[in-house]
């Protein structure tokens, strides 16, 4: 099998395979047999049929069977070539050929870098978790209430928190919004909506108007301005300040469960000292979880300062595009439309190459770290990786299992978290780091 290597970019080769003519005979013949061996025909026991028949029953499969196993064979060999560090296969294919001639197999790959392993053992960062106070227990505790509360109809001025049914229809410079932006929605008008009296930030349609809400009554009309973020999703809103009118048709007033014995069995808990036990051990919990996500992440940009190498194309591709995924998927929920998300197609994608770099680059550091150091994956921590993303996706683990692409992806990340942790102990094995910790 002769193999050639041509350099297409620094991180790109073009691979050549040729693989003779008698190995050729050879893997189809092998195809051949295992399919006599399986084959059911009339008349025959399973494997007995004549090697004729079953080659003019399944012949197609037979030579699409011995055409991928040629392909997969060759690629094999590429990647045991010891001038090639393959990072990842851009495309593969065979060459059409005669019968009894050698196959051409043709690869493009991305290659790993050359590129000088940082000092990662000089890196030393320690996670800062923030103390939990009684004010973050009460708090976090009045938020659990929050999601228990009742809704009562009133006809007392809306306070924070209240929910208000309303209607409102907005205009810019005198022009009906709805006009002005077509794909506004609700931004333009509502006859009859709900809106959380005080609400902030992502919780609120238009600020202005949540705001505006606080102190007005069923029957009470409001005028107010909402001025548009330079950056909003909505392209001909940008810059703009809107005029809402706004009337107030119902006032429902927010109660929090009393914290009796009824409210804190509902939320499965002995008592109250055990209830507040609870909420503290969580918010410690989501705080240590925060403090080693921040660590992490200063122990990677520490990583790579000053490292600086050219990427494989195809990596960045499809991180860009998973990333592209996320930032339109954002923009949608925010109350983007497919024509805005159009326009801004190309600035959104920049963004996410940029960050795509970062991560790629992230991802070939650690690789390298992992190599040097002779860091693997054991059953257990594979399986365990296995569970959190079926955890995470919803997903049932026997069938993440049988998804070749997906496990290897698991696979990867789960070993480029373990150089991390490698890297954060300090080159420390597991064991020992546990003993120290």
């Amino acid at each position: 099998m002769n193999i050639q290597i041509q350099e297409t970019s620094p991180t790109r080769r073009t691979i050549t395979v040729t693989v003779p003519a008698a190995d050729v005979a050879k893997s189809e013949q092998d195809v051949a047999k295992e399919f006599a061996r399986e084959a059911k025909l009339p008349g025959f026991r399973p494997g007995k049929a004549p090697e004729a028949m079953v080659r003019a029953r399944y012949g197609a499969n037979i030579a699409a069977e011995s055409r991928q196993r040629v392909l997969s064979e060759g690629y094999e060999k590429v990647r045991a070539d010891d001038r090639l560090k393959i990072f990842s296969l851009v495309s593969a294919n065979r060459d059409e050929t005669a019968a009894g001639k050698d196959a051409i197999l043709r690869f493009e790959v991305d290659v790993l870098p050359d590129f000088k392993t940082p000092d990662w053992k000089s890196i030393k960062v320690e996670a800062k978790v923030e103390a939990v106070t009684d004010a973050d227990v009460t708090t976090q505790l009045d938020q659990i209430r929050a999601q228990r509360a009742t809704f009562d109809k009133t006809e007392a001025p809306a306070g924070k928190s209240d929910y208000v049914r309303l209607s409102y229809t907005a205009t810019i410079g005198g022009k009906p919004l709805a006009e002005v932006a077509p794909e506004a929605g609700l931004l333009a008008q509502a006859d009859a909506t709900w809106e959380e009296a005080g609400a902030e930030g992502d919780l609120a349609l238009v600020p202005a108007i949540a705001k505006a809400l606080v102190g007005l009554k069923a029957g009470d009309t409001a005028k107010v301005d909402q001025v548009f973020a330079a950056d909003h999703a909505q392209e001909a809103l940008r810059g703009k300040t809107a005029q809402y009118a706004v009337s107030v048709l119902e006032v429902r007033s927010r109660k929090l469960p009393e914290l009796d014995d009824a409210f804190i069995q509902s939320v499965a808990a002995k008592d109250k000292a055990d209830l507040l036990d609870q909420v503290r051990k969580g918010l410690e919990g989501q705080r240590r979880s925060q403090a080693e996500a921040k660590r992490r992440e200063e122990a990677i940009e520490r990583l790579l300062k000053g490292v600086d190498f050219p990427l494989p194309e195809s990596a960045i591709d499809r991180e860009a595009y998973d990333l592209f995924m996320e930032y339109a998927n954002l923009r949608v929920r925010g109350g983007a439309t497919p024509e805005s998300l159009e326009k801004d197609r190309d600035t959104i994608m920049a963004d996410a190459r940029k960050a795509a770099s970062t991560r790629v680059r992230t991802q070939v550091v650690l690789a390298r770290i992992a190599s040097e150091e002779k860091l693997t994956l054991s059953q257990q921590e594979l399986g365990q990786a296995v569970v959190r993303a079926a955890y995470a996706t919803r997903t049932a683990p026997e069938k993440i299992a049988k998804d070749r692409e997906q496990l290897m992806l698991i696979q990867r990340d789960a070993l480029l978290n373990k150089a991390l942790d490698h890297i954060l102990a300090g080159g420390a094995p597991a064991a020992e780091t546990e003993k120290q910790g």
